[in-house]
């Protein structure tokens, strides 16, 4: 992980869930959990990822993920087909 992004994530909350650790990225209408093994990968450029929406039917949806270090913003695309990024903040 490069400093930026580590330092970036050093007070961010990190929820447990099922054994394993998750971050929640929001905007301002969606927000999603992101396992932290993903999230330390992404200074290597864009990751897939599958996307679990906090919702009581638990909808799951593969996209991408990836770390701007100018912005310090993660930028996500819901679909893996026609890439279109939104940016993201982790709380």
């Amino acid at each position: 992980m490069t400093a930026s992004l580590n330092h970036y994530l050093s007070d961010k909350r990190i929820y447990p869930f099922r054994g394993k650790s998750y971050y929640k990225v929001k905007n301002y209408k969606l927000s999603y959990y992101i396992t932290k093994q993903i999230i330390d990968r992404l200074p290597h450029g864009v990751q897939e990822v599958e996307l679990e929406r906090n919702t009581q039917s638990s909808q799951r949806v593969k996209g991408l993920i990836k770390w701007d270090p100018s912005q310090k913003k993660i930028f996500l695309s819901e679909s893996k087909i026609r890439t279109y990024y939104q940016a993201f903040e982790v709380e």
